[in-house]
């Protein structure tokens, strides 16, 4: 008796453990399957309208406040040293950035969740140009309520947030946002 209680509890175990694993596998297929960028791609969470005030030093430790770029359209990138969307999509954010700036378009790249020593190595690595900001803190990657790294904000003349994009930017994505933000002439 006691041999057949402990071959079913063996059975039991299997079962248990093979349908356990059976739905890891599952919600594991349905995370893989999810494009970061894709379904949220442009939307702008409640609330984020307009960018709040904010101050941040740039890298030479001066201070530079986001309402003196109020005029014109702006992209505000958050990124990291370690992030390998943010290396890979790097050489097109600074291509972009030179066709764009002549046009009245101000990119600023807030570094977050890094040592300023990688931050540094990042920048001169990609050779990016555009200006750059560490939000030591943590308060204004908060305060956009970003998700994690790379992590785009589209905004028209007055700061007003007409995109959000999550993940690693894709060309065609970027211009028609960029595009979307051209001030009316």
């Amino acid at each position: 008796m006691a041999t057949i209680l402990r071959a079913i509890q063996g059975r039991l175990l299997v079962i248990g453990t093979g349908a356990g694993l059976l739905a890891l596998l599952g919600v594991l297929v349905v995370a893989m399957t999810r494009d970061v960028g894709e379904g949220r791609l442009g939307s702008v969470d409640p609330g984020i309208e307009r960018v709040r005030a904010f101050t941040l030093p740039n890298f030479d430790g001066e201070m530079v406040a986001i309402a003196d770029y109020a005029e014109g359209p702006v992209f505000v990138y958050f990124w990291a040293s370690w992030c390998a969307p943010c290396a890979s999509e790097a050489p097109l954010i600074e291509r972009l950035w030179a066709e764009y700036e002549p046009l009245g378009y101000t990119f600023i790249g807030i570094n977050i969740l890094d040592s300023e020593a990688g931050a540094r190595r990042f920048v001169e690595q990609h050779g990016l140009t555009f200006p750059m900001l560490i939000d030591g803190d943590g308060d204004v990657y908060f305060d956009f309520g970003v998700n994690g790294v790379p992590e785009a904000y589209f905004l028209r003349p007055g700061l007003e947030v007409t995109h959000k994009y999550i993940g690693e930017l894709r060309e065609q994505d970027f211009r028609d946002m960029l595009e979307d933000i051209r001030p009316v002439s």
